[in-house]
Formats: C-alpha cells, structure tokens, sequence
C-alpha cells in the first residue's frame, strides 16, 4: 500500500513512536503526582520542554495537553472572553464550528481575536505568520495559530513572530499517536480553564482564585504523549528544516507532473515557496470519491476525498458539492509513491 493521506494521519510512525507507546503499556504505569516511582522520568516536562525547542517558546511551561487539536481549540476559545473574531477564510471546522456554536459572546468581552491557519488541509498554501501577527496587534486583537498541518513539517517561531495562542495535534506532523495534541497561551493573557478536576497537586475543594489557574486535569493519556515525545524527537533529529524541504520538493514536482494531464484540475499555492505538503487535484468528468475509490482498489493507494472539513475554502475554489482528491505528504513519503500515483492518475484519465 501506498499512504498519502498524512493531512488526516500520518503513517507509518518511526519505529521509536511504536517503542516508546508499548514500553508506557508494558511497565507499571506512571502518571505525574500521582505515582510514589519518583525515579521516573517526568515526560510531560520533557515533552513540554521538546515541543519549547521545536516550536520556539521560550515559556515552554505555557504549553497544556490535551487529545488535539479540536479539544485545544474549544479550550481556548471558551477560556478566554472575547468580544469579536475573524478568521483566514481556509480555516478548518476545529476552529470554525466552536467560534460559531459553543462559544457565546455579547460584544462586552475582553479581547478581540484572529484565527490565523497555518497550512491549508486543501491546497497547502501557508500563512505568512509574522505579518499577519503584527497586523493583529495593530488592531490590539490576540493571533491563534492553528499549526494542525505545519507542526513537525514546517517551521514554526512562536516567539520571533509574536504569536499569542497555538493550537496543535500530535498525530499529523509530529508522527505522535491519535488522541494527543495541546495548545499554548502567552502568560499575561486572561485565560481560564474549561475542565475542572483532580490534578493531583490539592486534593481539597478548591475555589480558584487570583487566576491560580489548573489547565490539565484527570489522568493524561501518558502512553499517547510518550509516544509523542519520541515522534518530537525524531523531528528535532531529523530537523524541520529538512523535513519542510524535502516535502515540499515533492509536492512541486508532484504539481509539474499532474500539469501535463489535461483533464487534472489543481488546487494549490499560489506561489510554489508557499506550497505545503498537499496537493488537491480533480479529474474532470469524475466525481472525487470516485477517483478514490479506484486509486484504493485498483493501486493500492490511500489518498483522502471530499471536502475535508474546510466549507470555506471549498465555496472559494468551487468545489463545495464533491471536494477534491487531496494527497498529503510526510517526511516517509518518497519520489517512487508519487510516481506512482502519478501513472495512476494518467491510466485513469486516458481512460475517460
């Protein structure tokens, strides 16, 4: 089988991810001031000190675990009192569906907030960060970076481009397991938690207050964030520089070839220096689950179909009825899998 649908899950995982998720199986659990085996590692700490380096948050402590990124971002949103938003129009449902349903707001609240994403899950086309922050400060709002797609494959300067919250999941870029993710919020910013419970630090009934605030509560999924640290660790390793650079060649050499199918429609970049590792593409005369459902069966290659949970950006390329044929890149991906999809494409297009 050939994966190229890394934009929903990434796989196959580094062998250390496998590693490191059955060793936290295997042995006696430990779960952070719960647990009198103080010998062991604290791998939240230095999963938080990881994510620090790779992300360049100097007050690394800020950042909060949770399953992902649709938790994180329905953390965030309801633990800080807005009074108005905006978003890029490519943002995913994790970002739109809390800002339109759960989260209530009176025109009376503290701050004014842009969500900003990162990579698009359609076409791959990435935000210039750094200015659109500085054009939310401008205007005295708050940035959220949703990092869902670049986490682990493009390169992300919390600190140097001023952003004010991040968002992030654990099984896409990072090469971590599902179920894992967190977020970040710059400390000065009135922030509340959503969830409420034990942390193990005070086992008295507590009031918060003067914003003595807890953000992780109940048991962590600590085989999934042991599992995220070693795929952190393989990113550092292998460096997101790299990472960034060799996909992203893929993904342009991928767009050249698919040009030369007359009967392929893109849908990326607008400029190839902006092009992330996905590449959306139609076969005009046949509807993209179609497309999939052959590429499954006849080549034994796995890509994603339909409109990926961003309306917003389907309504703008004009593919809100079907979506599209998105194939998705991971640092495991190599030039002889697009090679092959790409004869794929072409058999199936000589074929209309």
């Amino acid at each position: 089988m050939i994966y190229l649908n890394n934009a929903a899950t990434s796989w196959p995982k580094p062998p250390s991810v496998l590693e490191a998720v059955t060793a936290a199986l295997a042995n006696p659990p430990v779960s952070p001031l719960r647990s009198s085996q103080s010998e062991q590692p604290d791998v939240l700490t230095e999963l938080r000190q990881r994510l620090g380096m790779l992300f360049h948050i100097s007050d690394w402590q800020r950042i909060f675990f949770c399953s992902g990124a649709t938790d994180a971002a329905n953390r965030v949103l309801q633990g800080i009192s807005w009074r108005s938003f905006s978003f890029s129009p490519d943002s995913h449902n994790s970002i739109l569906r809390p800002l339109h349903n759960s989260i209530r707001t009176d025109g009376n609240g503290t701050y004014s907030l842009v969500a900003l994403n990162h990579c698009s899950n359609v076409t791959g086309e990435t935000a210039s960060v750094e200015s659109e922050c500085q054009k939310a400060h401008d205007e005295h709002a708050l940035l959220l970076l949703d990092a869902s797609q670049s986490a682990g494959c493009i390169p992300i300067d919390v600190d140097e481009w001023g952003v004010d919250i991040l968002v992030f999941t654990g099984h896409k870029g990072l090469l971590g397991p599902m179920g894992t993710g967190g977020y970040y919020v710059r400390r000065g910013i009135d922030f509340k938690p959503a969830q409420f419970g034990g942390t193990g630090r005070d086992s008295r009934v507590v009031e918060y207050k003067d914003g003595d605030w807890e953000f992780e509560v109940g048991t962590q999924n600590m085989p999934g964030l042991a599992g995220l640290k070693a795929g952190v660790d393989f990113v550092l390793e292998q460096g997101v520089d790299n990472i960034q650079r060799q996909e992203q060649q893929l993904a342009l050499w991928l767009i050249q070839e698919l040009k030369a199918i007359p009967s392929v429609q893109l849908y990326t970049a607008a400029k190839p220096e902006a092009q992330g590792p996905v590449v959306s593409f139609n076969i005009k005369g046949l509807n993209p689950s179609d497309v999939g459902y052959i590429l499954q069966n006849s080549y034994g290659i796995t890509v994603r179909t339909g409109l990926h949970c961003s309306p917003l950006v389907h309504k703008k390329l004009g593919t809100e009825r079907y979506g599209t044929v998105r194939v998705s890149l991971s640092c495991f991906t190599t030039l002889q899998d697009l090679q092959a999809l790409l004869q794929a494409v072409s058999a199936i297009s000589n074929s209309l």
